[in-house]
């Protein structure tokens, strides 16, 4: 199989794809050498704060050796990420996987199992390659600085529940498309949108009763200081809710977070035991007003009203590109119009999404940009519903701590990068510091 260099398809792929892997090696290059500059410097705007006790010579280099290590371990696997990629193309795996299936009779009569079985088989080289790099990061660099408490049992059990899950979910949303491109061909690109948008709702209504629950245990959040403030500021915002729960993550990990699941009256509000003792209550308190200034605010609804119209409009270039002979024989594909259209189409909705991710870069600093702007008036309305900045600063000091999360990275690369501010620039912005 020869790839079509002139096509513009191959072009953007090749193209989109270089660049994207050379800019992310350039950020993170750009990012380690501050860190070597930066790595043992406490900024000015936390000094005076908690930062004495948090941030004492032993806890910057840890972080500073930590985040080199996670850039260690990212310079090969991004590697080996990028020629897998492209020899997958470029000696076109693709074409023969799709061509492979289709010479078993008893699959081309059923295009549901022939979407299947393709969509499982393209997924498996990258599966198997990211599979040493999870046991390092799990079993060697996450156990070194104190975060994992995964045991070999417990990975393999995990491994095999979400292969579960991820068939289970791959079933239905191929059935779906299948039966869809099958039915609907000239108009189909709505549709698909649509049972992507539905099938995102349900998820977010079963997963905090029944898929988190695969994972870990969770229990209502026992009485006591934390769990009085807590309620008083949920009564305080009006915020409805299914309950307040612990989720053992210290099972797995010691890092520390916290999270709303759920859609309207399922949401619950859940807090890793790690946080908790991490965290006074006071600090937790403020932490979650944070998250409950992103209702309150509507970001979640706002950014729906953006996704939802995008869903359809990205659908809709994806069925035009899919719709071009081109995509297809210029990747490598024998497409012959009439054979199997569910097939080719999906096919076509592969290579589609291929090209998109080769040069979503360009659109990556856009959505960070307004992701960050969300996350300073959530801060905002935390100060104001709490009275006070000063816990939901010394909580941030305190998680900044305690995941190890680097103080200076270069403003390009959180630029690119970060969908959150910097520690610093969150505490500048709660002290009202103008730039």
């Amino acid at each position: 199989m020869v790839l079509n260099f002139t096509n513009i398809f191959v072009l953007t792929y090749l193209i989109g794809s270089c660049v994207t892997f050379v800019l992310h090696q350039v950020l993170e290059f750009i990012d380690y050498s501050a860190r070597k500059k930066n790595g043992g410097v406490v900024p000015e705007e936390i000094r005076d704060i908690t930062a004495a006790k948090c941030f004492d010579e032993e806890k910057l280099k840890k972080i500073t050796d930590y985040e080199n290590e996670k850039y260690f371990l990212y310079i090969p696997k991004s590697i080996l990420g990028f020629a897998l990629s492209l020899c997958l193309v470029l000696f076109g795996f693709f074409p023969w996987a799709f061509k492979w299936v289709s010479s078993f009779s008893f699959v081309t009569e059923n295009s549901f199992l022939h979407i299947f079985i393709v969509s499982i088989l393209i997924g498996i080289p990258e599966t198997i390659l990211m599979i040493p790099f999870d046991i390092y990061r799990n079993f060697k660099l996450e156990k070194k600085y104190g975060f994992s408490n995964m045991t070999a049992k417990i990975w393999i059990i995990d491994q095999l529940k979400g292969i579960v899950l991820g068939l289970i979910i791959n079933t239905i949303l191929v059935f779906a498309i299948t039966f869809i491109l099958n039915h609907f061909t000239d108009n189909w690109w709505y549709l698909v949108a649509a049972v992507m948008i539905a099938f995102s709702l349900i998820v977010m209504i079963i997963y905090p009763k029944f898929i988190a629950p695969l994972f870990n245990k969770f229990s209502p959040l026992e009485e006591g200081e934390l769990k009085t403030k807590l309620e008083e500021l949920l009564a305080k915002t009006g915020f409805v809710n299914d309950g307040l729960f612990v989720m053992d993550a210290s099972k797995r990990s010691n890092h520390s977070n916290a999270y709303f699941s759920g859609f309207g009256k399922t949401k619950r509000i859940v807090l890793y035991d790690t946080l908790i003792k991490q965290l006074t209550p006071d600090e937790l308190t403020a932490v979650l007003g944070h998250e409950l200034g992103h209702y309150k605010l509507k970001h979640i609804v706002k950014r729906m009203c953006v996704l939802l119209p995008l869903e359809f409009v990205m659908m809709f270039v994806l069925y035009l590109l899919s719709q071009n002979v081109s995509l297809y024989t210029s990747f490598g594909f024998d497409f012959v119009n009439g054979t199997n259209i569910a097939g080719y189409q999906i096919i076509g909705l592969y290579l589609a999404s291929m090209l998109y991710d080769a040069v979503s870069v360009i659109v990556t600093p856009l959505s960070g940009m307004s992701s960050r702007r969300d996350e300073y008036q959530a801060d905002k309305y935390a100060k104001e519903i709490c009275g006070t900045p000063d816990n939901l600063i010394s909580g941030l000091i305190k998680l900044n701590s305690e995941n190890l999360s680097e103080l200076l990275p270069p403003k390009i690369y959180s630029f690119f990068m970060y969908s959150h501010p910097t520690l610093v620039e969150r505490v500048r912005a709660l002290k009202g510091i103008r730039n």
